[in-house]
């Protein structure tokens, strides 16, 4: 089975459409996993962009003041976001390595797939 794309309309499958295909050309533990990490990763990579903002803000805005005698953000909350900040991202590149290896395995397989998550009709 193979995945078609209409031009026009650009990718218009859903998640259990492309499962299908994978399933037509790899056994079924590898295909779960493949389309799994993709899924998952395609996903989670939103929310990591997301923290890697907002402690970059945190950490950016660390001097300023609400008022005189008032930070905008507790010391606590500056030091977190800077040890966190590093932590984040590394998932956040975990997340871009895994989508990158299904893919790969998915273009291997001549499985077409959506270019972002925000192609898929759920």
């Amino acid at each position: 089975m193979t995945v078609r794309v209409n031009p026009e309309q650009g990718f218009q499958h859903t998640f259990a459409q492309v499962r299908g295909a994978i399933l037509a050309t790899v056994s079924v533990d590898e295909a779960d996993r493949i389309a799994g990490a993709w899924r998952i990763a395609s996903q989670e990579v939103d929310s990591s962009i997301l923290m890697v903002r907002v402690y970059r803000r945190v950490l950016a805005e660390a001097d300023e003041m609400l008022t005189p005698t008032v930070r905008l953000h507790s010391e606590s909350d500056v030091a977190r976001a800077a040890r966190l900040l590093p932590w984040q991202l590394a998932v956040y590149l975990g997340h871009v390595r895994t989508i990158s290896e299904t893919e790969a395995t998915m273009k291997a397989r001549g499985i077409r797939f959506a270019l972002s998550s925000d192609d898929w009709n759920a």
